[in-house]
């Protein structure tokens, strides 16, 4: 299966799982770096390899749509049709982990700690960035587990977070990195 087709998989199933089955498409965003990271392609290829897509990468999910949405070729969007969300559905199901994750993160009075103990029950091998005392990277060393990084923020309103590919959260933080040794 193809890495962004996969990912779009995974997307739906996490949507579903946070607010149950929709009858009508699903419109995911995304930037063109992620785009180009799950196309296995330069950013300067992505016009291309986007092109294709639709037609070579995701017989599965139907006639989806990737538009750009703005001019500076930074965002996109997905579309992806009411069959090909049904056709997730039916053959895919959420992991334990994703149930479990989706959760524990709307319990209003949990912590990054509680988040911590729900990612070592499903494997003693988690990685924890800890960013800041509110905020933190959580993954696990074993894609089998799960792939994505997840990042997490603790503020007035419970907890928030951003799913990553390993990949995009890598270069997001070294990108990061090297703005702050800029200044």
């Amino acid at each position: 299966m193809h890495k962004l087709e996969r990912n779009l998989i995974d997307n739906i199933i996490e949507s579903e799982v946070k607010l149950g089955r929709i009858g009508t498409s699903l419109t995911l965003y995304y930037p063109g770096s992620s785009l180009a990271e799950l196309l296995d392609c330069s950013e300067e290829e992505l016009p291309v390899k986007l092109a294709e897509f639709p037609e070579k990468g995701t017989e599965y999910l139907g006639n989806i749509v990737i538009e750009q949405i703005d001019d500076s070729g930074e965002r996109f969007s997905v579309r992806i049709p009411a069959e090909g969300l049904d056709r997730v559905y039916a053959d895919f199901q959420p992991s334990d982990f994703t149930k479990g994750f989706v959760k524990e993160i709307r319990n209003p009075d949990n912590t990054l700690e509680d988040i911590a103990k729900l990612f070592h029950r499903y494997s003693p091998d988690v990685v924890i960035n800890q960013i800041n005392p509110d905020e933190c990277a959580f993954s696990f060393c074993d894609d089998a587990v799960d792939a994505y990084v997840y990042h997490i923020e603790q503020n007035v309103f419970g907890l928030e977070y951003h799913r990553f590919t390993k990949e995009s959260y890598r270069k997001m933080m070294n990108d990061m990195a090297e703005e702050r040794e800029k200044r």
